[in-house]
């Protein structure tokens, strides 16, 4: 029986590892993520500005709409001209954009709905490899601490019948 206890300190403490590396790995994601939220009402926009730079070549961008559907989104570049255009007819909306030249991007969310609405919005560059990686690092120490959980009380249980007979 201590043999199982000791699998079964080893498992949770892969699973709590992948716990922590998963909290880790979303921090350094959106880290350099310029959030913005509000209720706008029917023709205003919410403005999301971001200082990018050049050196990360992609931004993204990403919208989560609370009540409604039915809202335009645009990203402008430092010169207020307008990069990219989507009208969004989904609750989350994810989108990726070029980055020309360092300066001030805004993401500007217009409603343009027949009622109130609240949005969620980010705006920044795109995570590199290395922070990606991170996020898939976490699910795979999780994924191998659960099965180990579903593993060990097997194991345990075919030793008990073992000892017993």
């Amino acid at each position: 029986m201590q043999r199982t206890g000791i699998f079964f300190v080893i498992v949770g403490g892969i699973v709590c590892t992948g716990i922590i590396l998963s909290f880790y790995g979303n921090q350094v994601i959106f880290e350099d993520l310029i959030k913005g939220e509000g209720q706008i009402k029917v023709g205003e926009s919410l403005i999301i500005p971001a200082e990018l730079d050049n050196e990360t070549q992609n931004g993204i961008y990403a919208i989560q709409i609370m009540d409604s559907k039915g809202i335009k989104a645009k990203i402008l570049d430092p010169f207020d001209v307008e990069i990219e255009s989507q009208s969004i007819n989904e609750e989350d909306f994810e989108g990726q954009f070029k980055i020309t030249t360092s300066g001030t991007y805004k993401l500007v969310i217009e409603n343009t709905n027949d009622k109130e609405i609240k949005i969620f919005g980010v705006i920044g560059p795109e995570p590199d490899a290395g922070k990606k990686s991170l996020g898939f690092i976490s699910l795979y120490v999780l994924i191998i601490g659960l099965i180990g959980m579903i593993i060990v009380p097997i194991y345990a249980i075919k030793n008990r019948k073992k000892s017993f007979s």
